[in-house]
């Protein structure tokens, strides 16, 4: 008798517990004020997982929706404006080490009348100092895009391809951006340009092996070979360094703009649903 009436009190207090439970709107309404907190917080990502979760759980807490979709739309504004604050530090400190870094040895060409972008070379790689020899010169526009050019000087071998080895390691490329020869005083200008992430390697690996006495192979109708100088090697080295330094920089700018547009895109929806609200009001 006593275990039946302890049941039917257990009943009668879960059926108690349940007429005052909370209802659907009000479990979404304490979803939403957690969201609300987590954004007033900054912590955007909480109250994005928060949100999302009052959508799944409640999809009949209808008054509760459309206030998330509102704080859902601050929510991402917030996250975007934060984006765009964080990627302007990020490029004052990028510009910052580009211009400490142009201090050691660059030099700088542009024709203003010809060319949009201008581009940077190691100083000691600069060709009036380089008129005689046979050497891989590298450099990088101002977008980051780093280019390696073969110079060679002698008799026609119609290189088309670079070859750089250290011991049994090496790197080999066959693919070149463009190739011009000339002649003077019957001596043979060619140069064979390669573009970095197109040049199968060779870039990275005279990088690489900076330390390193690096061989260089011409191949085309004849060979040559030589070794690449030190001071070459360190010029290719810093113009590969200074390309990543603005190749970032060119990154961070993009991903501003996107940020930049996403804003525009939220401010533009958030602008037509008060319109449409407004109009709803008025009827």
């Amino acid at each position: 008798m006593k275990k039946a009436v302890y049941f039917l009190v257990a009943i009668v207090a879960v059926a108690l517990f349940t007429a005052c439970g909370e209802s659907i709107e009000e479990k979404a309404q304490r979803s939403l004020q957690s969201a609300r907190e987590a954004y007033e917080g900054g912590d955007y990502q909480s109250a994005k997982i928060e949100l999302d979760s009052l959508k799944i759980l409640y999809p009949k807490a209808f008054n509760a929706r459309r206030e998330a979709m509102k704080l859902m739309r601050e929510v991402e504004l917030a996250e975007q404006q934060r984006s765009v604050a964080c990627f302007d530090s990020m490029l004052v400190a990028k510009r910052a080490e580009v211009e400490e870094a142009i201090k050691s040895g660059f030099i700088f060409e542009k024709d203003e009348k010809y060319q949009d972008v201008g581009n940077f070379m190691a100083a000691s790689q600069a060709p009036m100092k380089n008129v005689t020899n046979s050497y891989l010169r590298a450099q990088t526009d101002e977008n980051g895009v780093l280019t390696i050019t073969s110079i060679y000087r002698g008799k026609p071998i119609s290189h088309n391809k670079v070859k750089v080895s250290v011991g049994d390691s090496f790197a080999e490329s066959a693919n070149p951006l463009s190739n011009y020869s000339s002649k003077h005083l019957g001596v043979t200008t060619e140069r064979v340009d390669f573009r970095f992430g197109k040049d199968e390697g060779i870039i990275g690996f005279i990088v690489l092996n900076a330390g390193k006495g690096i061989k260089v192979e011409l191949s085309g109708k004849s060979t040559y070979t030589y070794t690449l100088r030190k001071e070459d090697v360190q010029a290719i080295a810093k113009i590969y360094d200074l390309s990543m330094l603005l190749r970032s920089i060119n990154e961070l700018q993009a991903a501003k703009q996107e940020a930049q547009r996403h804003i525009e895109f939220i401010e533009r929806n958030k602008q037509r649903s008060e319109e449409s609200a407004a109009a709803a009001a008025e009827q």
